[in-house]
């Protein structure tokens, strides 16, 4: 079965990543609805056959699944609405800022049998998985503590929308969610309790750091910003020994390769494993549409939004 698709929305993610992944998979990218001139570009690259200057026009259309990189901030309304035009959802992290929001989603998809995923494409590349699978066979012992990081030097200070608290901006939001979703998938847990400091601009959360207690005792550490030097990382501290991935979330950035560190007993194992986490992604979404089980499902996704709501009323 081909999947026939409608991007909703030109937005840089949709253009630079997702709509190429998924025509390397194969899939059919049959409408796209945006105001935007730069459509026209991809139109002809892909072989689009619908353009559409509204919204809810694609999702009326013949497509089986939507991809929606539209501001945070309006995430809620156009999933539900793929929903109720019976459209399997892709959409960009956060899925929604509010929890009551996540449940009206899962309610609707269950019942309409219908596949919704966050677009969390780094937990597709397979150090992930690799990496799951060395701290869970205790490869550098009990889990004492965790730290991720994700930083980068924004260039718009003025019309960014990841800077619009009406957009849902923010960088907890924007990239402080990767730092929290990679640490709930390596430990499996919930959080208890929360401590954190942020910088802000214009109303909107532009630094964040602080640390998280996990019920079962580990500690995490998140770090994010819009002002500091690329950096991607995650480090989990055992018992035994240090595990470190330097290309935590945008693989893509290093020929997509991604790179397990294990430090113990004053030696550094180091583990490369290649993979394109967009077409990953897109791939087992595709999947997840003819019937194979979603690695990501709505009730990890509900514990994402959740938590993160958690963190960000504690900014």
């Amino acid at each position: 079965m081909t999947v026939r698709w409608g991007i909703l929305s030109a937005a840089n993610i949709a253009k630079q990543q997702v709509i190429p992944a998924i025509a390397a998979n194969g899939g059919k990218i049959q409408a796209i609805a945006s105001r935007s001139q730069i459509v026209r570009d991809l139109v002809v690259q892909y072989e689009i056959e619908h353009v559409y200057t509204t919204y809810e026009a694609l999702l009326a259309s013949d497509i089986d699944a939507v991809y929606i990189a539209l501001p945070n901030s309006l995430h809620f309304e156009w999933v539900m609405k793929a929903l109720e035009y019976g459209k399997h959802v892709l959409v960009e992290k956060p899925i929604v800022l509010e929890m009551q929001q996540m449940v009206a989603i899962k309610e609707k998809a269950e019942a309409e049998h219908l596949i919704v995923m966050e677009a969390f494409m780094y937990r597709f590349h397979p150090q992930i998985e690799e990496a799951k699978k060395m701290l869970d066979a205790g490869e550098i012992g009990e889990i004492v503590s965790m730290r991720s990081q994700f930083h980068f030097v924004l260039d718009n200070w003025e019309n960014d929308i990841r800077i619009s608290s009406n957009l849902g901006g923010g960088v907890l939001y924007d990239i402080g969610c990767y730092c929290l979703n990679i640490q709930q998938y390596m430990l499996s847990d919930k959080i208890e309790d929360a401590n954190l400091s942020s910088l802000t601009w214009n109303d909107v959360d532009v630094k964040v750091a602080g640390q998280i207690r996990y019920k079962n005792g580990v500690i995490g550490t998140i770090d994010c910003s819009f002002c500091g030097y690329f950096t991607e990382t995650f480090d989990v501290i055992g018992t035994k020994g240090r595990l470190r991935l330097p290309h935590a979330f945008r693989t893509d950035v290093n020929n997509h390769v991604g790179i397990v560190e294990v430090h113990k007993e004053n030696k550094i194992q180091q583990y490369e494993y290649q993979g394109n986490a967009y077409r990953l992604q897109i791939a087992h979404f595709e999947q997840a549409i003819q019937g194979k089980p979603v690695s990501y499902c709505l009730e990890r996704i509900t514990e994402q939004v959740q938590s993160l709501e958690f963190l960000h009323d504690k900014l």
